[in-house]
């Protein structure tokens, strides 16, 4: 069972590809500062240094995967926010500022979802949700019911720490 909710997403248009959009704002202020030397205005310097840090902070544990409509999401949107506002980039975003906001739907898949495994012959197999496995149906419907063969594939992921 899901539970459907809209939520607002805040943040840069592209926070998905936060990296490539800060990487590829540096080499456009990288590139405009040709003419801003003849201008007498010089912008930061190109660096991999700077761009290392920027990678560094927006994939660091503390963003907590930078989740739609979560707070590490959302600190991550201001982070790039901000760095838009140092570089001297003009607002395109909501009410004058870099942020727009987008409606999302969020899909969660409740902790009393359950899932059988159902034989032609002999007793169903009730599974238990991230026990023994782990799904995810972004159809945004209540439930979903399939009738497919299954094939044992292995035990997955060996992962100690998890234990």
């Amino acid at each position: 069972m899901h539970t459907k909710r809209p939520i607002k997403f805040s943040s840069a248009l592209a926070l998905t590809l936060a990296l490539v959009a800060v990487a590829s704002l540096v080499a456009t202020i990288h590139a405009a500062n040709g003419s801003a030397q003849k201008q007498g205005t010089l912008g930061p310097a190109f660096s991999a240094d700077r761009i290392a840090a920027h990678v560094k902070f927006l994939a660091t544990d503390l963003l907590e995967g930078r989740g739609t409509g979560q707070r590490g999401g959302d600190i991550a949107a201001e982070y790039i926010a901000t760095q838009f506002a140092l570089y001297g980039l003009k607002p395109a975003g909501d009410n004058g500022t870099y942020i727009q906001s987008v409606p999302m739907v969020a899909v969660k898949t409740l902790p009393s979802t359950s899932f059988k495994l159902v034989p032609k012959d002999g007793d169903p197999v009730e599974l238990k949700n991230l026990n023994d496995y782990v799904t995810n149906n972004e159809s945004q419907a209540e439930a979903a019911d399939f009738d497919a063969p299954t094939v044992f594939v292995g035990f997955g992921i060996t992962a100690p720490e998890y234990n």
